[in-house]
């Protein structure tokens, strides 16, 4: 009992992600309180952006964002990669979220008099980020070659940010700007050491999405600060009401099609996992331009008249978010997909709305953006059906990862070995035709021998094991019509890894 209370207190951090039979994990308790006091620094900067609107001041804050979100990645990598929660782990996040509030709250007046004190509140959250992998790489042998990497390139950064205090602006923004630089290019450098400390793939895909819902969230609060901030001007309006609705669903639309590509696949290397990583920064950029284009539309609809920034806002920041998607999604999943060019000319539809939307029509500019994203939900509706397999007699449901499973021995409950097959349609690869007409032809077909009490148990380890060993299957194609027969039959227990 002492020993377990004295690891609990004091545990050296390793690696998570030493076992290669990683078990799925979800973002701990204190993962999501700390994502709470990025709540505060995401409503600064879309709060700064609706007092200083030119050019130089997005460019700017925009800026001012990447560090913010370069700072949550710090700690989440960290919490990810290193497998510790006792006090000081807990101390040190903790001072690191005190650090966060008062670089959120210096977000505001960074570019007009208040910068050292971002630099000061930044400095100090990134040395909460030192400390942190400086313990690990004590601990932690195995990752101390790309450790000390990322604390020689950390050091650096947050040294320059710290002298940047004692340079006159504009060029301690200059410091900034290469401090940044060095940082952000850490991971790269490193990537081939990443693999002797890897990320654990599904938990940072489920961050990432949570930190995206953070930044939604602001959106939808948009909608609302923009109905307050026009009431409080004149009287509730039909047309106000309309853009809140339309303004809702823009955003609605844009959850949508994020989150149902987060099923779509999984990280599989570090490559993808970097291209994953870095591709947020645009599309939670995006997000951010797209919740201050909704607020001001909504207080613009009072008035039927719109401004350039505005409509730029929304229309870039929705082409931006929409791009950066795409490239997230074939980094989770990569592969030819006919979808991708719908998403493309969504891309180019609504840049081209921001850019040429008649000035006197805001609550137009939502609803056609309405449109332009609901067709795209559509096509994706759509594109997944297409996917799914065909029905065949006494198959099941399909599962998540596009296959069914069933077959006709799944119905003698006396059997204790259950055969499962499923058979999923494959897209058009460098390997296959690409033509759809034949691309149709082609049949993906699994064949899984289970031993389980009953088929419940036998359906669960089948699933499991299918969406384990999805692209090993995927790349025995088969053309049924030809009557080729199906790859060897893999044998496993309940559990759904193979059998010895």
């Amino acid at each position: 009992m002492a020993t377990s209370t004295r690891r609990r207190w004091l545990r050296p951090p390793q690696l998570r992600t030493l076992d290669a039979d990683q078990d799925e994990r979800h973002a701990t308790w204190l993962e999501l309180f700390f994502d709470l006091v990025f709540v505060i620094s995401i409503a600064e900067v879309v709060h700064t952006l609706e007092d200083y609107r030119t050019l130089a001041d997005f460019a700017g804050t925009a800026g001012m964002f990447v560090a913010v979100w370069w700072a949550w990645v710090g700690y989440t990598v960290y919490a990810d990669r290193f497998d510790t929660d006792d006090l000081l782990h807990r101390v040190l996040v903790l001072a690191g979220m005190l650090a966060v509030i008062a670089m959120a709250l210096s977000v505001h007046d960074a570019l007009h008099g208040g910068s050292a004190r971002f630099a000061l509140a930044f400095v100090a959250v990134r040395g909460v980020v030192l400390l942190l992998n400086a313990r690990a790489r004590r601990h932690a042998a195995e990752a101390r070659p790309l450790l000390n990497l990322y604390l020689t390139a950390f050091s650096i950064g947050a040294s320059l940010w710290l002298v940047s205090v004692l340079v006159p602006e504009p060029a301690r923004y200059l410091l900034w700007g290469v401090a940044l630089v060095i940082e952000l290019s850490a991971p790269w450098v490193g990537r081939h050491q990443i693999a002797r400390a890897p990320i654990h793939a599904s938990h940072l895909v489920e961050r990432f999405g949570l930190f995206t819902l953070i930044v939604l969230g602001e959106s939808v609060i948009s909608v609302a600060q923009g109905v307050a901030k026009g009431t409080a001007q004149g009287d509730w309006t039909a047309a106000m009401a309309t853009a809140a609705v339309a303004g809702f669903l823009v955003v609605a639309s844009l959850w949508w099609l994020y989150f149902d590509r987060l099923d779509d696949g999984t990280i599989r290397s570090v490559l993808r996992g970097l291209i994953w990583n870095y591709a947020h920064l645009p599309l939670l950029a995006g997000l951010v331009s797209v919740a201050l284009g909704i607020e001001y539309a909504v207080r613009e609809a009072a008035t039927g008249q719109l401004e350039r920034t505005t409509a730029l806002a929304l229309g870039a920041g929705t082409a931006l978010y929409l791009l950066a998607t795409v490239v997230t999604g074939r980094a989770l999943r990569p592969g030819g997909d006919r979808r991708q060019w719908w998403w493309l000319g969504a891309v180019a539809a609504t840049l081209a709305v921001g850019l040429v939307w008649p000035l006197g029509l805001p609550v137009g500019l939502l609803v056609v953006l309405d449109l332009v994203l609901a067709g795209l939900v559509a096509v994706e509706a759509v594109g997944r059906l297409e996917t799914e397999p065909e029905d065949h007699a006494g198959t099941g449901p399909a599962t998540r990862a596009g296959l069914t499973e069933g077959g006709p021995e799944l119905g003698l409950p006396e059997c204790s070995t259950w055969n499962i097959v499923g058979r999923g349609r494959r897209r058009p690869g460098p390997a296959l035709p690409t033509t759809p007409e034949a691309a149709m032809r082609y049949r993906v077909t699994w064949n899984v021998e289970v031993d389980a009490d009953d088929e419940g148990q036998a359906r669960t380890a089948a699933r499991q094991y299918l969406l384990e060993n999805e692209d090993e299957a995927l790349s025995k194609v088969v053309a049924l019509d030809e009557g080729s027969s199906p790859p060897d039959v893999p044998k496993v227990d309940a559990g759904g890894s193979p059998a010895i």
